[in-house]
C-alpha cells in the first residue's frame, strides 16, 4: 500500500526539463492499495492514461523499498517479495523464430518457470503482438496461470472484455480515468488517475 504514489522516473525528468514548480503541478500522484483479496490487478484505460507509469511506479516502490531507501509516497507499507518479473515491449529479435509472438511466449514462459507464489509480476500490454481474439485466448490463459501461481501481479491490458475475469477471485479491475476540459470542445483526456473501476469504453 502506497499513499499519493508516482513514477519517481517521470518526476525527476519533468523536475530536470522545466522545473520544480512545473514537476509538482504535474506529476499526479495515486493510490496504490493492496486488497489482501486481489492479487492480481488487471488494468485497463485509453492510450497515454498512464497505465505503464503506474506500473512502474509500483516496480520502483518496492525496489526501493526492499533496499531500505524511501519510497515515492507520503506513506507506504510494503511486505518483500523473492523477485520482480516484468513484461514490457521490447523490440523484436532475429534469433527467435516465429517472429514477435513467439518472442513474447517464450518471455511469459521464462516468468512462469522461475516466479513463485512470493514474486510480483508486472506484465505491460502483454501479446499485443497478434490479433484481438488470439490475444484475449491467450490473456486469458495468461490470467488463469496468475491465479494459479498466486503471486501479484500488476497486468495491464488494451482488452477491455479481461475486466470481465475481475469477478473471479484474487483479481481486481483499475481502470486509467478520463477527464473533460471546457476548452479543448469536451473532447475526453486523461486524468492519469489509476482508480477501481470498469473500463471506459
Amino acid at each position: 500500500q502506497v499513499e499519493h504514489a508516482y513514477n519517481l522516473d517521470l518526476a525527476l525528468r519533468l523536475r530536470l526539463a522545466e522545473g520544480e514548480a512545473a514537476m509538482q503541478r504535474k506529476v499526479v500522484t495515486n493510490q496504490i492499495a493492496g486488497d489482501t483479496n486481489a492479487l492480481i490487478a488487471i488494468v485497463t484505460g485509453p492510450n497515454s492514461g498512464g497505465k505503464t507509469t503506474y506500473t512502474r511506479a509500483i516496480g520502483q516502490a518496492q525496489v526501493l523499498a526492499q533496499a531500505g531507501l524511501l519510497v515515492p509516497g507520503s506513506s507506504a507499507r510494503i511486505s518483500p517479495v523473492d523477485a520482480i518479473y516484468s513484461h514490457f515491449a521490447a523490440p523484436e529479435r532475429t534469433d527467435i523464430g516465429g517472429g514477435r509472438l513467439a518472442e513474447e511466449l517464450e518471455r511469459l514462459a521464462q516468468i512462469f518457470r522461475q516466479a513463485t507464489r512470493h514474486s510480483l509480476i508486472l506484465l505491460n500490454e502483454p501479446l499485443a503482438s497478434t490479433d484481438h481474439a488470439a490475444a484475449r485466448a491467450l490473456c486469458r490463459d495468461v490470467l488463469a496461470g496468475l491465479q494459479l501461481l498466486g503471486a501479484r501481479a500488476v497486468f495491464v491490458t488494451h482488452i477491455y472484455e479481461l475486466a470481465d475475469d475481475a469477478d473471479l477471485p484474487g483479481v481486481v479491475s483499475l481502470t486509467a480515468g478520463v477527464a473533460t476540459i471546457e476548452q479543448n470542445g469536451d473532447a475526453p483526456v486523461p486524468s492519469y488517475s489509476i482508480a477501481p473501476g470498469r473500463p471506459q469504453v
